[in-house]
Parts: C-alpha cells; structure tokens; sequence
C-alpha cells in the first residue's frame, strides 16, 4: 500500500525552510487502522495527521504523536486545515475539523498562506509565589522577574511568566527538578512560558515543559501563546502582537496573538509545506 505524506512547518517563516514546528500530514489516511497510524508517527517522529474523511466544510482527522494519539493543538489543527484545504481545491474558507479525542476545532484562513483559531476559554489564577522563588525556577536574578505571574489553563495549564527584558528570556533555564516539584505544588502541568516586550507589539518568548521527569525547550506552541493571550486579556492588554520563539533550539518561529476586548484569544501563524513523498507498507 503506497501512502503519501508532506511535512509542513507551521509558525514558520515563509523564506526559512527550517523553522516553526514539523508536522507529518497524511492526506488519504481514511483506510489506515490504528496500529499503523501509530508506526507511522514513530517512524516519521513527528506529531502527525491523519486525514480520515472530507466534506465541503471540513474533515474527520486523528492526530498521533510518537507517544500514541493525542488532541489537536495549535500546529496540528493549523497544519491540517492547509492539507485540507489543498483537498477541497484552495477555497480558502473556514474549517471545521474533528478529531477522536477533543471537540471540534475551527480553523479560519488569514491572508494567503496563514490560519488562526480561536483560543478555548481560560481558567486563570494569580500565582500567590515570592519573587524569589519564581526567579530560582527560571535561573534569572530577582529584579528580572516583572509584572503579574499566573497559572493558566486554556486546554494546557502552565506558568505564565513575565520578565523584565529579552535579554532576560534568553538567559532563562530550568531546572528539571524544581520544576517538576514547583508543578506539584501549583496542581499544574510542567510548564512555564517565559516572555518580555519587545517594543512595537513584539513579544520574544520561550516555552519550557517537563516529560517524563525532564525538562525540554519548544520551538513553538500555540497552547503558550492562547495562555499569554488570556494573561494579556486578564491584564486589559488588547490588540496585535507578533511572537518570536524557538531561535533558542535553531527552529526560529512567528506566532500571530489578537486579544479582542470581550476577551476572545486567536492564535495563528504560517504555515509552509516543505517535503512531500510516499511510504511503502
């Protein structure tokens, strides 16, 4: 059985092949069963999508990581609706798309070659934490730490935290067991977003999360930008900002973040097919 397949970059630069977060997209994916739609995700060793079914609004997908199957985030449901829409012959309209394991997700097309989706409601908290503590948990001296530090849940729960400058986020590291026992503390998952200013509604940001006990750096994460944008929301800060994350791991990424004033999020980015190809199984 011949299978095609195409790797895009989404929350990439439309002139860097190599940045923004990988996807794997299998496009006629409708007679694969589960078992290879999880060799297939290891093999690649990507987060990948499987189109299982088209109609005229959208598709019925499954998203498999390395791991096992997994729920649309911002790349994968970003990097479906361009395969998507490549299938339906370019209408460039909005998407619905459904998956095994969360609600539906829409996907709206913004400008030529980018997409955006609206951010789920949040639930915020206002971290009750000395500065001090937040300083260790991020390797920053004490004065760098800046502004309101919450807990935010908008699908994927984490540390939203401000710093003084992006010198200050580029300085940024974590340790693993601090951070793991921090998260404990909280009842949050492992992950802390770290972000400044960066003048002309610019924002440089990083992502920090834990598996398995560790501590990992992303290039790119729509949940940390939608966590940043009810943070923003919750502080009254509305409009445009751009995001620039990932030149810390090589993989330089643009995240497009609108906070409309009733509090509506939208995370979107570009999205950019690099590779295209055929498997044999």
């Amino acid at each position: 059985m011949d299978l095609s397949y195409r790797i895009i970059n989404v929350f990439a630069a439309a002139d860097v092949p190599f940045s923004g977060n990988a996807l794997c997209a299998f496009p006629e994916a409708g007679n694969i069963d589960d078992e290879l739609m999880q060799q297939l995700a290891q093999q690649v060793n990507l987060e990948t999508v499987f189109v299982r079914e088209t109609s005229d609004d959208g598709a019925q997908m499954r998203v498999f990581s390395p791991g096992g199957e997994g729920r649309f985030a911002g790349s994968a449901s970003l990097g479906a609706a361009h395969v998507v829409n490549q299938i339906l012959g370019n209408p460039r309209k909005e998407l619905r798309l459904a998956a095994k394991t969360v609600d539906d997700v829409v996907v709206s097309p913004v400008g030529k070659d980018n997409w955006s989706i609206k951010a789920t409601h949040a639930e915020v908290r206002h971290l009750q934490s000395t500065p001090q503590i937040l300083a260790s948990l991020v390797g920053l001296r004490l004065e760098s730490i800046q502004g309101e530090v919450m807990v935010v849940d908008s699908g994927r729960s984490g540390i939203v935290l401000p710093v003084k400058t992006v010198e200050d986020v580029r300085k940024a590291h974590l340790d693993a067991r601090m951070l793991h026992s921090y998260a404990m503390l909280l009842n949050t998952e492992p992950q802390v977003y770290v972000w400044a200013d960066a003048g002309e509604d610019q924002i440089e940001s990083r992502m920090f999360y834990g598996p398995q006990g560790g501590v990992v750096e992303v290039a790119a994460t729509g949940s940390g930008a939608a966590n940043l944008g009810h943070w923003m929301a919750e502080n009254g800060r509305f409009g445009h900002r751009r995001i620039h994350q990932g030149a810390a791991v090589g993989r330089p990424s643009y995240l497009d973040l609108v906070v409309e004033e009733n509090g509506d999020v939208f995370v979107g980015g570009h999205v950019h097919e690099i590779a295209s190809g055929t498997f044999t199984v």
